[in-house]
């Protein structure tokens, strides 16, 4: 099978774009093929196609049907490559996306060749609420940031210590049945704002991301919600920098932002 793709790197999230229509049923075994070493190889896969909403300028569906706003400002960029924008110009989009009851918007700026910088509007969560889990003999009280398409458990990477890795691979088994169909566990240092998203599909990927778009916003939802005010920050991660900025009004999150470089790494087809 020929299957015509984009290879993106927001913030070396490594993502792969499907132009070719695929059957929603068919979409996750045709991206765990692609994600393999012996593919395309990425982190994570969506598929572009025509929106219902005809606002919107194209739709994607994530492997999962879950939200990812590297996939969404990846789109963006890309769909501003096509139209050869000038260096230093910005577009918005809006784009139908999955895990997103409302159509989204991203913001993308031509900074250099194939290089963009996107600001996208993520959808604001379900719920920011601490929850009781247990790992083992122990128990955690964590904060869990729920949105419509994935979920985020933060954990202060200080509590788990030098095998936070090896614990966050283990609750991920441990803890998946109480959550959705996508979720990630993120380890996060308070003091450098640094973050290490593991990001869990089930049954089809676990996975630490050099940069999770989602996993941001959580972190900046939790903190604004914590704090009772709005606040701006740079989360440094594996692959680089992504910004988020959240405001809160009246107790209530209003707006959820996360921003980050994307470089348009390949085009191409690939066979499966």
């Amino acid at each position: 099978m020929e299957i015509e793709f984009i290879k993106t790197s927001p913030t070396q999230n490594m993502t792969i774009l499907v132009e070719t229509e695929i059957p929603p049923e068919n979409q996750l075994g045709i991206a765990q093929k692609l994600m393999a070493y012996d593919g395309v190889y990425g982190e994570q896969t969506g598929f572009i196609h025509e929106p219902e909403d005809k606002r919107a300028a194209k739709a994607l569906r994530m492997m999962a049907g879950e939200f990812c706003g590297n996939a969404t400002m990846s789109l963006a960029a890309w769909l501003m490559e096509q139209k050869h924008i000038p260096l230093g110009v910005k577009e918005t989009v809006l784009l139908e996306v999955s895990g997103a009851k409302e159509l989204i918007s991203c913001e993308v700026q031509k900074k250099q060749d194939q290089g963009y910088y996107g600001r996208v509007d993520m959808p604001k969560p379900l719920s920011v609420e601490t929850e009781t889990f247990q790992l083992g003999r122990a128990v955690y009280e964590l904060p869990v940031v729920r949105f419509e398409g994935i979920s985020h458990i933060i954990v202060k990477r200080e509590l788990w210590g030098e095998d936070a890795k090896n614990m966050a691979e283990q609750a991920a088994f441990m803890w998946e049945e109480r959550m959705p169909d996508a979720f990630g566990i993120i380890l996060w240092d308070e003091r450098t704002e640094q973050l290490e998203p593991l990001v869990c599909l089930k049954g089809a990927s676990l996975v630490w991301e050099k940069g999770c778009g989602s996993g941001t916003s959580a972190i900046g939802a939790y903190l604004a919600m914590q704090a009772g005010k709005d606040i701006s920050l740079q989360c440094k991660q594996p692959g680089g920098v992504m910004g988020v900025e959240a405001t809160v009004k009246e107790g209530k999150l209003t707006s959820l932002q996360i921003s980050g470089y994307i470089s348009i790494v390949a085009t191409g087809k690939a066979y499966i």
